[in-house]
């Protein structure tokens, strides 16, 4: 007997959609969070009137030089050396060794290399604070890294030769000149009265800006100087690079950043 097809007349099944909804609640809101979105930067640049994309405004021309007679002078600190800059180019490093002194008020008076990742300490086992720091030194270094030492007089005055050159030593009828501003001119007679000690940078950074001074002196700018320091450098040693500066005919400063 042939099997007959079966229509069932009952209504069709409704779908549970309760628990889609549920996930689609709870999953929507964590896509989301867990999305990144790209960040769209604008920079505003303004091109030259006379540049253009087209052909018949596009700068043919080359762009006039800069004939002022400025010098630019900036001077670049970092935590290990100082360099002079000009419009004309730059001047050797000036590499020096930093040391603090402390003084404290149970009498204690040390001279402690300061760098990255020192923590001065008392004796008693403290960390100095400072406010207890007394001076910042700066001793120029060759490069080895080695404290280059000079002559200096009883003054505390840097002793250099005709060319403005730091002398390491002295003997008697030797004519050297001390570094004071006009530089004052000494014909040694006795030895003894000068005293070999670490070069100070700031002498000698007096000393080379003196030299620039006398030979740019019609300069625009000869009486500017820009500090570009880094954000590590403390603003005390920013005070004595401008004391500096001052000894060097060099009145008008201005302090700036170094970009990371």
């Amino acid at each position: 007997m042939a099997n007959k097809l079966r229509i069932s007349n009952s209504p069709a099944a409704e779908l549970d959609l309760k628990c889609f909804m549920n996930l689609m609640v709870v999953l929507i809101p964590l896509l989301i969070v867990s999305a990144e979105f790209a960040k769209v930067a604008v920079i505003d640049i303004k091109l030259p009137d006379s540049r253009g994309t087209q052909t018949d405004s596009t700068q043919t021309k080359q762009s006039a030089e800069d004939k002022s007679n400025k010098m630019l002078l900036t001077a670049i600190v970092t935590d290990s050396a100082i360099t002079l800059g000009a419009k004309g180019g730059f001047m050797p490093s000036l590499f020096y060794r930093e040391y603090h002194r402390y003084i404290t008020k149970d009498g204690y008076d040390a001279l402690i290399e300061y760098g990255p990742g020192i923590s001065p300490k008392h004796p008693d086992g403290r960390e100095l604070t400072d406010h207890e720091r007394y001076d910042i030194f700066l001793y120029s270094t060759d490069d080895k890294r080695e404290i280059i030492k000079s002559a200096y007089t009883k003054y505390g005055e840097l002793l250099t030769d005709i060319e403005g050159i730091a002398v390491k030593s002295v003997n008697a009828g030797d004519t050297v000149f001390a570094l004071t501003n006009p530089r004052r001119r000494i014909i040694v007679s006795n030895p003894v009265e000068f005293e070999s000690k670490p070069l100070s940078a700031y002498d000698e950074l007096k000393n080379r800006l003196m030299k620039i001074k006398e030979r740019y002196r019609d300069a625009e700018d000869a009486d500017d100087l820009i500090i570009a320091a880094e954000n590590e450098v403390i603003f005390d040693k920013i005070v004595q690079i401008m004391d500096a500066a001052r000894g060097a005919e060099f009145p008008n400063i201005s302090i700036a950043k170094l970009r990371g």
